[in-house]
């Protein structure tokens, strides 16, 4: 009879995945995953296949969580504008508060291995658009109800947003600063009302 596994594995995925944000896909090793995990690397091994099964099995769970909150941001709004706003305010605590600024690590994915790596470069073109799907929905509600410019087409502008969004995660890890990022976003708000 196999032994049953000794680990849970979200939180197996959430330590690799510190680990891969913190260093990239690359500079991580499964020396690094075993001691981030606290999993030797044979079970590492034989509950997550090899490095790159681990990496999209953590990229897939960080996709799903950062679009969860993005959806919440949507929801727990008044008003197309609001929503965009704590959208904003959240990639902006996120990018330019106190530690180790590790930017978007969806973004940084899309840096390191997308150019070269067709199955990650599928995966981040699939969360784009339904990200971008889920902004164009916000534009729209904004639009009805008055809190954003009536002229706008969602879809370009939410193209435009999850560009700047993207932007303030990589100048983030630059050291721009709060007030900076602030400016930036007041910026992108007054392209839409």
């Amino acid at each position: 009879m196999a032994r049953p596994r000794e680990f849970d594995i979200e939180e197996v995925l959430t330590k690799a995945l510190d680990a891969f944000w913190l260093h990239g896909y690359d500079a991580t090793s499964m020396n690094d995953l075993e001691e981030a995990t606290g999993i030797a690397k044979g079970s590492l091994y034989k509950g997550y296949g090899d490095k790159k099964s681990l990496f999209t099995q953590a990229l897939d769970s960080y996709l799903s969580q950062a679009n969860a909150g993005l959806k919440e941001a949507a929801t727990s709004s008044d008003t197309g504008r609001q929503a965009l706003e704590k959208i904003f305010a959240g990639v902006i605590e996120m990018s330019t508060g106190a530690g180790v600024r590790r930017g978007c690590f969806s973004v940084n994915t899309s840096v390191e291995l997308a150019p070269h790596d067709a199955d990650v470069r599928n995966r981040l073109r699939k969360n784009t658009r339904q990200k971008e799907k889920t902004i164009a929905g916000i534009l729209s509600r904004g639009i009805a109800d008055g809190s954003l410019r009536e002229s706008l087409n969602p879809e370009i502008s939410a193209s435009f947003i999850t560009t700047v969004l993207n932007g303030l995660q990589v100048r983030g890890k630059l050291g721009m600063t709060e007030q900076q990022a602030n400016e930036t976003a007041a910026m992108a708000m007054a392209v839409l009302t």
